[in-house]
């Protein structure tokens, strides 16, 4: 019930950190896996090389998921080579400190077109391809507990990250008669690129507040990920999976 064998994926933002890690998950598991990376060209052309031993297709593409045509660009070359989008992973993001009252309105709409209008953009773009074929599909969006709680000085994060769970919601209604499934995979703290100064330098601090005294690495959110593609996830849509050591407690 874990084998992606012919199922043809697309991560976003899949060249490092959750992305990364799931990208890998899913190729260990058989499936046909598309990527994007935006600037770092060597650490998606290192996951690349790592994946290929698997012997499924794959494919990475430079795209400015901040730019639409870049969005449309992205998912056609993706279904002209894999015929059909059977999973979006809607993964990239940032995270950037920001005090209200000096945020500036491009800082503002900077996270807001990376973190939701690009969920938007492969959202709409995907679901026509799978309506189309009549794909029975799965879409994950990636948000956060800051879009649950949350989070001082990053506002405009949580803002876009409860825009996603509300967006995951509605579209869980909305597509659940054509057979695509949307869940939400929402971490907390987690060891990667994003976060590691925050967590070099109030790691201690952090711990303490977790239940289990740990910040999850990557491979601990691409598990959850992978889990709400498959087949033992076919009665689940409309979730919001917390993935944070128990770091937000909430029904």
């Amino acid at each position: 019930m874990m084998d992606f064998t012919g199922k043809n994926v697309l991560v976003t933002g899949g060249s490092r950190g959750i992305g990364a890690a799931t990208v890998r998950l899913f190729a260990k598991l058989g499936a046909n896996v598309s990527f994007n990376y935006h600037q770092n060209k060597d650490a998606a052309s290192r996951l690349l090389s790592e994946i290929q031993l698997f012997h499924h297709d794959y494919m990475m593409v430079q795209c400015d998921i901040a730019n639409p045509v870049n969005i449309q660009e992205f998912v056609l070359q993706t279904t002209d080579k894999f015929k059909s989008i059977d999973v979006l992973v809607n993964n990239a993001g940032i995270w950037e400190y920001a005090a209200i009252d000096t945020m500036s309105e491009q800082e503002w709409r900077k996270t807001m077109q990376i973190n939701l209008d690009s969920i938007f953009h492969f959202t709409k773009l995907v679901v026509l391809t799978m309506k189309n074929l009549k794909t029975a599909g799965r879409i994950i969006n990636i948000a956060s507990t800051a879009g649950q709680r949350g989070e001082a000085y990053h506002s405009h994060y949580a803002a876009s990250k409860g825009a996603i769970i509300s967006f995951t919601k509605s579209l869980a209604s909305e597509l659940g008669p054509h057979g695509i499934l949307v869940n939400c995979v929402a971490p907390g703290w987690v060891d990667t690129d994003m976060s590691h100064d925050a967590i070099v330098e109030y790691g201690q601090d952090i711990t303490n507040l977790i239940p289990l005294k740990t910040i999850p690495g990557a491979d601990e959110i691409a598990g959850p990920i992978v889990f709400l593609a498959s087949d033992m996830a076919s009665a689940i849509t409309g979730e919001i999976l917390n993935v944070n050591s128990g770091s937000v407690l909430c029904g």
